[in-house]
């Protein structure tokens, strides 16, 4: 139902690339050079750095799949990138037992 991608390692030591791209997501919210990276053929690119994080809903409300949440990993080009996913299966909210 939830994504939540951190990066463990990247950015440090001249790392180029590897950035996680949504192509149907416009973040208009972050200033330019902190979080959003340069836009890639539309959408908008997170770049790596290590001990950031990304957390997206992955469906809608009724339960069906919400398409804006494709991504892809755009390749690196020099350096490392590690990251892990964690994926939320379950939903607790207010009053649930």
């Amino acid at each position: 139902m939830a994504s939540f991608f951190v990066y463990l390692e990247g950015g440090e030591g001249g790392s180029k690339g590897g950035e996680t791209w949504f192509p149907y997501v416009e973040v208009k919210a972050f200033g330019e050079g902190k979080w959003a990276g340069d836009k890639v053929e539309g959408g908008t690119r997170f770049v790596p750095r290590g001990g950031n994080a990304l957390f997206w809903i992955n469906l809608h409300a009724n339960g069906t799949g919400d398409g804006r949440t494709v991504h892809a990993g755009l390749p690196l080009v020099e350096g490392r990138k590690t990251a892990m996913n964690i994926w939320p299966r379950k939903f607790y909210g207010r009053g649930a037992r």
